[in-house]
């Protein structure tokens, strides 16, 4: 069983009405280790998004599968720890061209012993009870072992930092996400996050050079999505060439919007009319303040459809 996997499974179980979550804790760690090749980096704060109308079904969708809902129990019955609070705050990183990241996971009430002590009875409870699981801790790096072969490694960043990495056999790939020094401040991802307010419910930053149209080119950007009374406020930066491939941008999207407005069924509708869009400077910038209802019914349209 892949140690990505059960993290990951943690990670999407998260949400504690017990305690206040943010990302500063592994956005702190993340920034210090992240190295300079990483071009996607993502923030949620779970605590603030369980208290939403959203999470329930999402929540519902993610943990639907049996293996996470095993890996659930196991944790509860064999560790005492519960998935729904172990997890402070969570940094989604990756490479804007293959699927290589790490996610960076701030643990609350839980410290590298303990969740290694963890992992080890949990996998050990999922799997074959044959199966001999062992652990070794090398450095910052917690490598598992199921029968002897085919070892697993995640990385810690202090004592309640996990970082997991999808090529969790790995150990080099694991090294290469937490020993950046600093690094990714210096790129223009880097740049953007500077912008970015870092403790909202979810936030992030892009840099991906993307060709839109002939003489139009996106360089990346960077978004924020806060949650109050029944609300989202949603505010996304679309970086452009310069400021005459903005404007062009800016006055294609709003007419394709409006030739949308006049077709679009609930509620999709009310969500196109929370839009506003518009150039400033280099940036294309969109802007909405959104029912969290509406949103909801186009959560359902999606997950009814998949």
């Amino acid at each position: 069983m892949r140690i990505v996997g059960i993290v990951a499974a943690v990670l999407v179980s998260f949400a504690s009405p017990h305690a206040r979550a943010d990302t500063a804790k592994a956005w702190t760690a993340a920034k210090a280790g992240l190295p300079a090749e990483a071009k996607i980096i993502i923030g949620v704060d779970f605590a603030a998004i369980q208290k939403t109308q959203l999470f329930a079904p999402l929540y519902a969708k993610l943990v639907e599968k049996a293996e996470a809902a095993k890996l659930f129990d196991a944790m509860k019955s064999t560790c005492k720890i519960d998935p729904l609070a172990a997890i402070k705050g969570v940094v989604i990183a990756q490479l804007a061209d293959q699927p290589d990241g790490a996610i960076y996971l701030a643990l609350a009430g839980v410290d590298r012993t303990k969740l290694s002590s963890c992992l080890q009875a949990a996998i050990q409870g999922a799997a074959d009870k044959t199966a001999k699981v062992s652990l070794k801790q090398d450095g910052n790096v917690t490598q598992i072992i199921v029968d002897g072969k085919d070892p697993q490694f995640f990385g810690w960043v202090g004592k309640d930092v996990v970082v997991v990495s999808p090529h969790a056999k790995d150990k080099a790939t694991i090294l290469k996400w937490m020993n950046g020094k600093g690094a990714l401040g210096k790129t223009e991802v880097g740049k953007f996050l500077a912008k970015v307010n870092t403790s909202a419910a979810v936030w992030g930053a892009a840099e991906v050079t993307n060709e839109i149209q002939p003489g139009i080119i996106a360089k990346g950007g960077y978004a924020m999505v806060t949650f109050a009374k029944g609300n989202a406020d949603a505010e996304v930066h679309a970086v452009m060439g310069d400021a005459t491939q903005a404007a062009a941008m800016a006055s294609g999207v709003n007419k394709q919007l409006d030739g949308e407005k006049e077709h679009a069924m609930p509620p999709l509708d009310a969500l196109l009319k929370a839009v506003t869009i518009a150039p400033a400077k280099d940036e294309v910038i969109l802007k909405g303040s959104f029912l969290e209802k509406d949103l909801l019914g186009a959560v359902a349209l999606v997950l009814g459809g998949s």
